[in-house]
């Protein structure tokens, strides 16, 4: 069965129900919700990587028809989770150590000021309830594949109270990474990373844009620094080859 859409996750775990469901983030046709079904099968390693997906076993085990499942494979070749070739079909993207790098080096561009203009809006006059109560929840979490979930729950939700649409945009195409990459270094979901990100929220909410840019900037320069170590030991350093290409002799 498909699981929940992230849109009613976010408004079930706050207690209450999508006031105006037509306007959140994720869309919510079938194959937006085939997609992320599928993202969440590859993030848990249950389709892991280089596997050819397989159409009908996928149909069969998500209880859609074709239609919605193609649909939402470009979706996620967009976000590099996938990729296609003519007439073989379609193979899961594996994560490598240039990618946990590509990620971390976006994340270190896009989250400080992610968190600056979110205490920006708080200094104006939003409110920063759901961050903090997005903060508790979090910390309710345990070690492993739910508090990664949870990790990067929150770190989406500051997004989201930056309001800034161009920002939003470009991390919705990097969370599905970010997510994998959380769920390969649950060294990370420590007491010492849950009070890093107490400090950041505290600092957000408090409507201090200067301190929140300096400590998201050193809370990813900190996870970079305690996870690329332990994945250089557990990912390949480059993509593996894809089977069946030939590559040109010179000339």
């Amino acid at each position: 069965m498909l699981g929940i859409p992230k849109r009613i996750f976010y408004a079930e775990r706050r207690g209450g129900a999508m006031a105006n469901p037509e306007a959140s983030e994720v869309g919510t046709g079938l194959s937006e919700q085939v997609a992320e079904a599928l993202r969440e099968r590859i993030i848990s390693g249950r389709l892991p990587g280089g596997s050819k997906l397989n159409e009908r076993e996928l149909s069969a085990e998500l209880q859609v028809s074709r239609i919605p499942l193609r649909e939402a494979l470009p979706l996620l070749e967009a976000e590099g989770f996938i990729h296609s070739e003519a007439r073989r079909g379609s193979f899961v993207h594996t994560f490598t150590l240039r990618d946990a790098v590509e990620v971390f080096d976006l994340r270190l561009r896009l989250e400080p000021f992610a968190a600056q203009c979110a205490a920006l809006r708080v200094a104006g006059g939003a409110s920063p309830e759901d961050l903090l109560a997005s903060l508790e929840y979090a910390r309710t979490g345990i070690p492993g594949e739910q508090a990664s979930g949870r990790n990067s729950d929150l770190h989406e939700d500051i997004v989201r109270l930056a309001d800034h649409d161009l920002l939003r945009r470009l991390s919705s195409l990097l969370n599905g990474r970010v997510r994998w990459l959380f769920r390969l270094t649950p060294e990370r979901d420590t007491p010492g990373m849950w009070e890093e990100h107490a400090e950041l929220v505290h600092a957000i909410a408090e409507g201090r844009p200067a301190l929140a840019e300096a400590l998201a900037s050193a809370h990813v320069e900190r996870g970079r620094h305690a996870s690329l170590p332990h994945l250089s030991e557990r990912l390949p350093s480059e993509p593996v080859p894809r089977r069946g290409r030939k590559t040109r002799s010179p000339a």
